[in-house]
């Protein structure tokens, strides 16, 4: 991977690009059952491609990356900075694919199972595929068609960063999922003491909102 001569059908992203200041330290490297976070993530995707890329913060060690042979990149300059957002634009200027799945490195409930599903709903008129659970969208664990690419960069460079308002300026697809835990994500040293020290989940299970 990373000849962008090369046009895959699916290309699997890693979203790692986050300070993680809530946090007090690197999300993706935090673990749950001795497994990084990320590991989760990608392992997922793996499921579903061969070829994934996870997008790193600037301040993130890559040995571990390295060590595990993972391709990486960091946010173009231009968007550095910007969130999500910037994080798929620079995937999909680098690596040319039909379709992206997106997953952020700090969800590790995650399955190959929910990632499948979404898959089922692929056809030519949509462009994205997000899930909704319990009305809250989950835009960071979600499918893009490459022809967002454009309007994404319109948003960056309007300052345009929410998912919010970039997901109704495209043609998206809505599936209701009932998985609770796989898009648990942790912010917080309490939530990890909650959700992965004591194994608490649904029906406590929280998981963020749109942004």
């Amino acid at each position: 991977m990373g000849d962008e001569s090369s046009v895959n059908k699916m290309i699997g992203i890693v979203l790692a690009g986050g300070q993680s200041k809530r946090f007090g330290q690197p999300k993706a490297f935090a673990k749950r059952n001795g497994k990084e976070f990320i590991l989760y993530s990608i392992e997922a995707l793996q499921c579903i491609t061969k070829d994934v890329v996870v997008v790193i913060h600037p301040e993130i060690d890559t040995k571990w990356l390295q060590r595990n042979q993972l391709t990486y990149i960091q946010d173009l300059e231009l968007y550095q900075g910007k969130g999500p957002l910037a994080g798929i634009y620079s995937v999909m200027s680098q690596f040319k694919s039909e379709w992206y799945i997106v997953l952020p490195c700090d969800t590790p409930f995650i399955n190959a199972h929910l990632l499948k599903k979404l898959q089922l709903y692929r056809n030519d008129g949509c462009e994205a595929i997000v899930p909704s659970v319990h009305g809250n969208i989950q835009p960071l664990i979600a499918m893009y068609h490459h022809r967002v690419k454009e309007k994404i960069r319109w948003h960056l460079e309007q300052n345009k960063l929410s998912m919010k308002h970039f997901l109704p300026s495209i043609h998206t697809r809505y599936v209701e999922i009932n998985d609770d835990d796989a898009f648990i994500n942790i912010n917080t040293k309490d939530e990890y003491d909650q959700y992965i020290v004591h194994n608490n989940l649904f029906p406590q299970a929280s998981f963020s909102k749109t942004k």
